[in-house]
């Protein structure tokens, strides 16, 4: 029996594609320690999935308030700037999914908060034609929650939003996934967000091993 693809797949970064979270923990301990702050876990899954803006704000109201909004979104894009260059922590059997999807013709488009620089790192190491494109927080665009982010990833796909499945791991990234009108996967494995208490999806995977065009069908048809 023949299985019905999706049109195209967008993708999340941070938490979906690779597990930076804990780079960017790292980044926020840092900046926290030049100031005598003892870092406390519970900041990162606050900050997880929203903007580095956000991010800046929240660190200058929590002892970095000598500090510039810009001067801390650098010093943090600089600190796991430089661990993803030497390593991608790529979430388990991502790799294998992305090429799997690419061979069978899928247009696929990285939508994410983090900067350019970060954003096309990933694109170039993911390897040639793998992603048709990609939005980075320096894009025209609004930033999640917004659905907007991945309307324009349809407009760059070529396709209808409704035809278009994503994969997600925030609370602003599956919200924006969920009011865009595409089908959508909450991705649990380094989630601190349960989803499925909070209604955010009603899709699941852990990881990415042993995923195969059943499964992507299977997400696309429900």
């Amino acid at each position: 029996m023949e299985i019905k693809l999706p049109a195209a797949v967008f993708w999340d970064l941070d938490g979906t594609l690779i597990n930076s979270e804990p780079y960017w923990a790292q980044s926020e301990a840092a900046l926290l320690a030049q100031v005598g702050i003892e870092f406390d876990p519970s900041i990162a899954k606050h900050l997880q999935g929203t903007s580095l803006a956000f991010v800046a704000e929240y660190m200058r109201e929590h002892g970095l308030h000598h500090m510039k909004s810009e001067e801390i979104t650098k010093f943090m894009v600089d600190f796991v700037y430089k661990k993803e260059v030497d390593k991608l922590p790529w979430n388990p059997g991502v790799q294998d999914t992305l090429h799997l999807l690419h061979d069978a013709g899928i247009p696929q488009v990285l939508v994410t908060s983090s900067p350019r620089v970060m954003a096309s790192n990933v694109v170039e190491q993911a390897g040639k034609d793998i992603f048709t494109g990609y939005l980075c927080n320096e894009d025209p665009v609004k930033h999640k929650p917004s659905s907007e982010p991945y309307l324009r990833a349809a407009e760059i796909a070529g396709v209808d939003i409704t035809d278009a499945l994503i994969f997600e791991d925030s609370r602003p990234g599956l919200t924006a996934a969920g009011n865009s009108g595409a089908h959508w996967v909450a991705v649990t494995g380094f989630s601190s967000v349960n989803a499925r208490e909070e209604g955010l999806a009603h899709q699941f995977v852990q990881d990415f091993s042993g995923i195969t065009l059943a499964d992507i069908a299977r997400f696309y048809a429900r």
